[in-house]
């Protein structure tokens, strides 16, 4: 009797921790919720800019990126680059940097990645994801900064939308001699602003991230140019041609050896 006794409390107590930690779920759950507060009006501006780019099968731009940085002696100094995108979905993606003293191609197609400085003759080639979305997700997972990455993604509008905890419309606003809309957003990782057009052609013109968990990137801001969504390609454009006299190097550990 005594064991059965011992029994039936035991199993009671397991029923009662089941039920409590099922309880704190469903509080956390409903906190998160709550606390989530995004004007409907954002979600759907954002939508309408971001749809025209994930459903083109190929587009180009030009990004011109500042991020700061904070240096050995705690000063935030600002670096700049510039970025010439070609995308041709799934799989197919040109970039190039041009910016901290030379210029570095980044091209990837069938699964593979290279990396090449003309300036210097040297190229680097690992395996990557095959496809654009998958590469963006494994890249971002890694910590490796490349700040236009997430608006290459078809899916960027649900990405973002998932992600983020409030969202407003601040308004229609100059961007110097632009008529744009002004969006802002908060995330986990990060604070961000979008300024927009609207209209039939709606697209990004700009993009300002503060970093809550990049460390030692504190502020990055994107402007876009010259968006084409549907461009026409050299039949070269994505695929890397190595100069006779290129050396190829090791690629560097991703910090943390991820």
């Amino acid at each position: 009797m005594l064991r059965s006794r011992y029994g039936c409390a035991l199993f009671t107590i397991f029923l009662l921790v089941g039920a409590l930690q099922a309880q704190q779920k469903q509080s956390k759950a409903a906190k998160a919720q709550s606390t989530r507060d995004v004007d409907p009006l954002a979600l759907r501006v954002l939508q309408a800019v971001a749809q025209p780019v994930a459903q083109a099968q190929s587009f180009k731009l030009q990004a011109l990126v500042s991020e700061e940085e904070v240096a050995t002696d705690g000063q935030i100094v600002t670096f700049f680059h510039t970025v010439d995108i070609a995308v041709q979905r799934p799989d197919k993606v040109h970039l190039i940097f041009r910016g901290r003293g030379q210029r570095v191609d980044f091209y990837t197609a069938n699964g593979t990645t290279t990396m090449y400085a003309p300036d210097t003759k040297l190229y680097t080639t690992v395996s990557t994801k095959p496809t654009i979305d998958e590469m963006v997700t494994n890249l971002m997972a890694k910590d490796v900064d490349v700040p236009v990455a997430p608006f290459l993604k078809s899916n960027f509008y649900d990405m973002a939308a998932k992600a983020i905890t409030s969202g407003y419309v601040i308004g229609r606003v100059k961007l110097f001699d632009q008529d744009v809309h002004q969006l802002a957003f908060t995330a986990a990782d990060s604070d961000w602003q979008l300024w927009v057009t609207g209209g039939d052609e709606p697209r990004f013109v700009r993009a300002e991230i503060v970093n809550k968990k990049l460390e030692g990137k504190p502020r990055t801001t994107i402007q876009f140019l010259n968006w084409d969504l549907n461009p026409t390609f050299s039949s070269g454009e994505f695929d890397f041609n190595k100069p006779p006299d290129a050396v190829q190097i090791g690629m560097l550990p991703a910090p943390g050896g991820k």
